[in-house]
């Protein structure tokens, strides 16, 4: 899930988070299994430090916790709770000012968002790997792969449907349009049987050896899928898939145990009816934007329809614009 930086500042996420079984056993083991007493560790992004604390209890003799937002408070008072103070050590400034003392034996990052790359951290975990990691050294999770399948989403559906319906007699058309040019975070379960044709990749990314160019760049992916069923198209539906390295798999894949991720739905203007057979070609694009977060354009071409584009800037500008015409009509 994209989630501007600063909210990161507040607990409400991180409390999410932290009731995230899955992540969190997820991570407990893969630091378990790489972590090794007198190892020193890095934790990019530490939140509430609930990684590093998994560390120090693997045995590492130093922790640096590094967090840039206010929650570092709150890590401070975690680490403490949990009896770490002479070996985690939480740092609060951006990774990219930060000057340790030493290298690292592990880095371990939660840097992922609901489909990888959409927070904007795999660069900063690259900058990390490169400025502080030892030769030889792990990084926890190690690949982290981006998958798209096209979704039947009848929740989705009837919303829109809803804000097209004159709800109360009053024209909400204007907030259809804009969720369908929104990415949309849900939280519903989904099955395997919500999708309409076999997922398709998007990227895969190698932390051990991705470029800082491969990482600080447009994320750009062509897929064309085949309906295995008739059914409505919803949306485009996305996840990752993440080795952690100990013979696991952390994902928030459709049919696996749910997260706090859910899944990140690309929609369709309306939910179109689609045969077997039928021919789906999707575009996407993700562009890294503000810390935390990217702007996304996407188009699907489905069958012989025309083409459908879609771009989250476009609300973006709608609300720069508004802003600054209710600025401008303020009072002095």
């Amino acid at each position: 899930m994209a989630v501007p930086m600063s909210r990161y500042g507040e607990l409400t996420i991180h409390r999410w988070m932290l009731r995230d079984s899955a992540r969190n056993e997820a991570y407990r083991q893969a630091i378990a299994h790489f972590v090794k007493p007198d190892d020193v560790v890095l934790d990019m992004g530490a939140g509430t430090a609930i990684l590093s604390i998994f560390a120090a209890a693997s045995g590492a003799r130093k922790v640096y916790a590094v967090e840039r937002t206010e929650v570092a408070a709150v890590a401070r008072r975690m680490v403490e709770s949990n009896g770490y103070t002479s070996r985690i050590e939480v740092i609060e400034a951006d990774l990219e000012d930060v000057s340790l003392p030493e290298k690292v034996d592990v880095l371990v990052s939660e840097w992922m968002g609901g489909f990888g790359v959409d927070e904007n951290m795999l660069a900063p975990l690259v900058i990390a790997r490169d400025r502080w990691l030892k030769h030889g050294g792990k990084i926890i999770p190690g690949r982290v792969t981006a998958v798209i399948a096209p979704g039947e989403i009848p929740d989705f559906d009837d919303a829109i449907v809803h804000w097209r319906s004159k709800p109360h007699g009053v024209d909400m058309s204007v907030i259809a349009s804009m969720t369908t040019n929104e990415t949309f975070h849900s939280q519903t379960h989904m099955t395997a049987d919500a999708l309409l044709a076999k997922p398709q990749e998007l990227w895969s990314h190698d932390p051990y050896t991705c470029s800082l160019a491969e990482a600080d760049q447009s994320f750009r992916a062509k897929v064309t899928f085949t309906a295995a069923r008739a059914g409505k198209l919803s949306a485009f539906v996305t996840w990752f898939t993440a080795d952690m390295g100990d013979g696991n798999m952390l994902t928030n894949a459709v049919g696996a145990p749910d997260t706090h991720w859910g899944r990140t739905l690309f929609p369709l203007d309306k939910a179109i009816d689609v045969a077997v057979g039928t021919r789906i070609e999707l575009e996407l694009h993700c562009d890294p934007s503000l810390p935390g977060s990217s702007e996304f354009y996407w188009s699907a071409k489905i069958g012989t329809l025309p083409l459908e584009e879609h771009d989250t800037r476009r609300n973006r500008q709608d609300r720069v614009r508004s802003k600054r015409v209710h600025d401008s009509r303020d009072p002095a």
